[in-house]
This record gives structure tokens, sequence and C-alpha cells, in this order.
């Protein structure tokens, strides 16, 4: 194989790499963004005092906040994917909450490692089309 070839085989390769990395970091931001929606979630739930008819602003959209009594807190309706709705206790949610919590803490971390890992291919890659570019040109 020609080095012209090599360096196009490469090339091709380096492509693929990026394009991958790329869409790690994509996904690193959805769990990013679901993590953190996670949290925010777990503190609202836990800042709900248990009885009590207390005031909370519920959020409209557009900056608009709404003033309303806080009901009392049994039952959650918790979203569990594919349509699936079902009823749990505060507690109960909090807990499936903190799990789904600790779920996506480790995918985002195994998404950095992927990451990590994908990047120092690519340096590899770039250092050795840039070593058979500089041989390509010494003839």
């Amino acid at each position: 194989m020609s080095v012209e070839e090599q360096i196009q085989k490469m090339v091709l390769e380096l492509r693929i790499l990026e394009s991958y990395y790329n869409e790690l970091s994509a996904r690193e931001t959805l769990v990013a963004r679901a993590v953190l929606d996670s949290r925010a979630t777990i503190e609202a739930l836990k800042s709900i005092p248990a009885g009590s008819n207390s005031e909370i602003l519920l959020p409209l959209g557009a900056g608009v906040l709404m003033r309303v009594c806080s009901p009392t807190v049994e039952k959650l309706l918790l979203n569990i994917g594919a349509g699936v709705v079902i009823e749990k206790s505060k507690e109960d949610t909090l807990k499936y909450l903190n799990e789904r919590l600790s779920q996506l803490e480790v995918a985002l971390s195994n998404i950095a490692a992927q990451k990590a890992e994908i990047a120092n291919k690519i340096n590899a890659y770039r250092a050795q089309v840039n070593n058979l570019a500089a041989k390509l040109e010494q003839g």
C-alpha cells in the first residue's frame, strides 16, 4: 500500500472516530441534562412539607409563576417509560429517583471514559497522518 493510500485510509478512519466522538458528546449532554433534572426533582420533592398547606410557586412558563397551596403529597404518579405511569408513595418515588440518578451518573462517567479513549485515538491518528504526510513531502 502506498503512503498516499495509507493517508487516505487513516483520514477516513479519523473522520469516523471524530463522528463517534461527536455522537458521544451529544449523548453526554443528554445524560447530563437528565442528571440535573433528576437532582432538581429530588430536591423539589424533599422541599414539599408533609401534611401542611404551605404556599409554593408553580412555574407556568415564559418566566411566569403562580402562587398555589401545596397539596398533601401522599401518592405521586411516576412515568416509568413507554407511556406507563404508576402510582407510588413519596418515599418510594424518592428511592426510585435516587436509583435512577445513580444509574445516570454511572452512564455519564462511562461516556466520559469512552470520550477520553476516542480522543486519544484521534490524537494518535492525527500524529500518524502528519508523519506520513511529512514522509510523502520528503519524497
